[in-house]
């Protein structure tokens, strides 16, 4: 439960400081607005069902569609490379539709979304991968979302391995099934910290 807290705090703050120029932001930092807001709505209801018993999954199931949308939403609008951008619309709208079937006809909304995790975050690690490529030798002014970049990788690659296994997971003992969830979380709460480093360096910069 504490870990659930800072992890709002964090996203609550983020997303304050976040939105405080949203206007005047170039479109990446708004990108990352919108996902801290949603993020910290979605982690607040399923804190709230997991206070009172309730299966917080399905709001696994939305969340995951939305986290994709808003980090392919983002590798669009860091790339200048009108290329990539046609690919990754294209790509990110097979995915979303995929995610959409995944839930309604092949995994129940009341289990892990195993294979839509896959699909999801498989395809946000390959963004992000060439993300890194294309940034390599250019100016420093490409590289301003670098230390964000870095952060997705981190927590999607270990989100990839964690929920995969999700189902798995249940059938394990708890201190087996608490340990990785402590690294989920704390992978996350790093995670929060880039973004937050990378807002820092940015406007101090200007």
């Amino acid at each position: 439960m504490t870990f659930n807290i800072v992890t709002l705090v964090l996203l609550g703050t983020l997303s304050i400081l976040m939105s405080l120029e949203f206007k005047k932001n170039e479109l990446p930092r708004k990108v990352i607005a919108i996902y801290l807001i949603g993020s910290f709505i979605a982690q607040g209801i399923a804190t709230i069902y997991w206070y009172f018993g309730l299966n917080n999954l399905t709001i696994l199931h939305i969340y995951s569609l939305f986290q994709f949308i808003a980090f392919s939403a983002f590798f669009w609008s860091a790339t200048e490379n009108k290329t990539k951008q046609r690919w990754i619309t294209v790509i990110s709208g097979i995915v979303s539709c995929l995610l959409v079937i995944n839930s309604i006809w092949n995994e129940s909304l009341s289990d892990f979304n195993s294979m839509g995790i896959f699909i999801s975050n498989g395809t946000i690690v390959a963004y992000s991968i060439t993300y890194f490529f294309e940034i390599l030798g250019a100016n420093l002014d490409s590289k301003k979302y670098l230390i964000v970049n870095a952060g997705v990788l981190m927590f999607i690659s270990e989100s990839l391995v964690v929920f995969l296994f999700g189902n798995f997971l249940k059938e394990v003992a708890l201190i087996d099934q608490a340990v990785l969830w402590y690294t989920h979380i704390s992978t996350y709460i790093i995670f929060l910290l880039l973004i937050f480093w990378n807002h820092a360096k940015l406007k101090r910069i200007g």
